[in-house]
């Protein structure tokens, strides 16, 4: 204990004599250090063009990319629901795709329909989630006049969509956001019995 406590024996353990280190210096040679990201193992620009290809070649395939393509008025909870666990099983995931479109579009969080339509035409515009549900909010509010409960429950649609992407009338049962406000019953009466109306004009536009 009186060794351990010996000033000079602590002062040792802290700065004892250190081998040196030697590098060896190349003449007329010079280092260089770079990094790159990976995403499942390929360039980000190529997980993308990997997942067009994919978007592709499962148009057919896949009722979810019909029902973007063709059939936007039939969007739903379901729909959304099958393309992701497709694209998941094929390793993309959301999380990597607008990771990828990040690095080389400089485009943060695209949502996913988005990302699909760019698969389709280059041309198109990529949203995030929130900017295309506020698309969506805009398009159906052009011939409705909401009153001000009514732009409430517009502004907790909204809040769920922006995270899903797709409404259902089962939401308003089992969404805490809806459950909190009195759910189905409630927003049926908000809305004077034109809530499935309204659910499928939101989706429309959503998938549009």
């Amino acid at each position: 204990l009186s060794l351990i406590q010996n000033k000079g024996f602590q002062e040792l353990l802290e700065n004892y004599p250190r081998a040196k280190t030697k590098f060896w210096v190349a003449e007329g040679v010079e280092d260089i250090v770079s990094s790159r990201v990976v995403i499942q193992g390929q360039k980000p620009e190529d997980y993308l063009d990997g997942f067009y290809q994919f978007i592709q070649d499962n148009s057919d395939r896949i009722e979810a990319l019909q029902i973007l393509r063709q059939r936007p008025q039939s969007w739903n909870a379901e729909a959304l629901e099958q393309l992701r666990q497709k694209l998941t099983e094929n390793r993309f995931t959301e999380t990597n795709l607008q990771k990828a479109y990040q690095l080389v579009h400089n485009k943060a969080l695209a949502d996913l329909i988005s990302l699909i339509k760019q698969a389709y035409s280059p041309s198109e515009s990529v949203y995030t989630a929130s900017e295309r549900v506020d698309l969506a909010i805009a398009s159906i509010s052009k011939e409705r006049n909401f009153t001000e409960e009514q732009l409430k429950w517009l502004g907790y649609i909204r809040e769920h969509l922006i995270q899903n992407l797709s409404i259902d009338i089962e939401d308003f049962e089992y969404a805490p956001i809806f459950e909190r406000y009195g759910g189905k019953g409630k927003a049926r009466k908000v809305f004077q019995g034109q809530l499935e109306t309204l659910i499928d004009d939101l989706n429309g536009a959503i998938a549009s």
